[in-house]
């Protein structure tokens, strides 16, 4: 275990006193002091929940630089927090492997649903989980996967992570950064701290003008900083056939689909009441994808009154049976997708979707996967983590912004009545992603321009 080992912690600074002035070094040191303290305040409640739930205890030995596979050389490091950055560096990853076939690559995740995610997406790859970021776990990864290149996917600024690969001479990259709203304050407020973790970065790729500003104003060099666009709009979609297709098919049975996706907690809550008049009168059929699978039992909870059917009991894709609900026996109005890693492949049944996170503040979630599907899009308020993303779709009448479930709900009832309009709806969608695209293009240029 990584924790109490400061020797190992001093050996790290001193490998870098020649190049770091005594101020710097004191910071990196009481960054990891104080590091070392959240670890120690938090590891009850990670033991506790690992105990009960399972979680967090699987990929502790990674998480503090110990690993069961060989030790090998890695051309490039690209680190991709959870589910969203991991899609994200797909076509980055397609684009660099086109230009050159024989990149080494090694990707790590912080999340579960992200590593399922990565381990899905990236089959040639090595993926692990991404080192705590003490000095002792963090020396252990390079030692272990020797990268050259370390691509951060999104705003990502790791303190050590960023020293120690820059003193074993990595080029660092970060991209398709962005400052939400709410981070922005903070970073500035830490702008002496920031500015030299900024500076060690080569390459500071951007999703538009406003971060740019943003990034500079936190102390980025101007000089490294690039706008090139949002790599989420390269969205590649899965074309492998859904596991589930036929009986899906045989649970939809011809009726117009609504999608509730990536739900968040406080919006399961009030929209899933609005679904059983909606559902009998429009004779529809509900796909609801909570966001994070310790909501599944709980939303399952919330359905009880609405005959519905879990994902996990489809199996292997045979239909389930008709339920019974309150005396009757019906067939499922609502599927709970209570999976990882299908919602994208699930997008092109709708008729119409709403993307979640957004009627709560949590920031929102990417509405570029229904989109490229061609299906009218409807999101909340709450969108400041895909701010830019969301800007472009409303001034281009390509999606509708609610803010309340009765909103979502009227959205829908539209553009199940209204074939024309959704039709119009879908294509300004579709044709919205398709003329964003490029940034993985751009993105993977820069990346190989530091593997040469």
């Amino acid at each position: 275990m990584a924790v109490g080992r400061w020797p190992s912690l001093l050996h790290g600074q001193r490998r870098t006193a020649n190049c770091e002035p005594d101020m710097i070094r004191r910071m990196f040191i009481a960054y990891e002091v104080l590091l070392y303290l959240v670890f120690l305040l938090v590891l009850p409640f990670f033991l506790i929940t690992g105990l009960l739930r399972g979680k967090y205890l699987s990929n502790f030995p990674q998480r503090i630089g110990f690993y069961r596979t060989p030790a090998a050389a890695h051309d490039l490091w690209i680190h991709a927090v959870s589910v969203g950055e991991t899609l994200a560096s797909r076509p980055v990853v397609d684009e660099l492997l086109r230009r050159r076939p024989k990149t080494s690559i090694v990707l790590t995740t912080t999340t579960i649903t992200g590593q399922t995610q990565a381990l899905r997406l990236f089959p040639d790859a090595t993926i692990t989980y991404f080192p705590f970021d003490f000095t002792s776990s963090v020396t252990r990864f390079l030692d272990h996967h020797r990268p050259r290149v370390f691509a951060a996917m999104e705003t990502e600024i790791w303190p050590n992570v960023t020293r120690l690969s820059r003193a074993r001479g990595l080029r660092l990259i970060l991209a398709n950064g962005r400052l939400s709203d709410r981070s922005f304050p903070r970073y500035r407020a830490l702008r002496p701290i920031v500015r030299r973790i900024l500076r060690s970065y080569d390459r500071v790729l951007v999703r538009d003008e406003g971060d740019r500003k943003r990034f500079v104003e936190i102390g980025a060099p101007a000089a490294a900083v690039e706008v090139t666009g949002n790599v989420k709009f390269d969205y590649a979609p899965n074309e492998q056939p859904l596991e589930i297709g036929s009986a899906l098919d045989s649970l939809i049975s011809g009726r117009r689909v609504l999608i509730l996706g990536s739900t968040r907690e406080g919006e399961e809550e009030t929209i899933i009441p609005e679904l059983g008049r909606f559902i009998s009168e429009k004779n529809a059929f509900v796909i609801i994808a909570p966001r994070k699978p310790e909501r599944f039992d709980v939303v399952a909870g919330l359905l009880r009154p609405i005959p519905f059917v879990r994902r996990t009991q489809l199996g292997g894709g045979q239909a389930i049976l008709p339920v019974r609900t309150d005396n009757f026996v019906c067939p499922p109005s609502v599927l709970l997708l209570d999976s990882v890693g299908e919602l994208s492949r699930i997008y092109p049944y709708a008729m119409v979707a709403f993307v979640g996170g957004s009627l709560v503040p949590t920031g929102g979630h990417n509405p570029i996967e229904p989109a490229a599907a061609g299906v009218p899009v409807c999101f909340g308020p709450h969108m400041t983590n895909f701010r830019e993303i969301a800007a472009t779709f409303l001034e281009n009448g390509a999606a509708v912004e609610v803010r309340s479930p009765a909103e979502l709900i009227a959205f829908a009832r539209r553009m199940f009545d209204d074939k024309a309009a959704r039709a119009a709806y879908g294509e300004r969608a579709r044709k919205t992603v398709e003329q964003n695209r490029g940034a993985a293009a751009r993105t993977a240029e820069r990346i190989l321009e530091l593997l040469a």
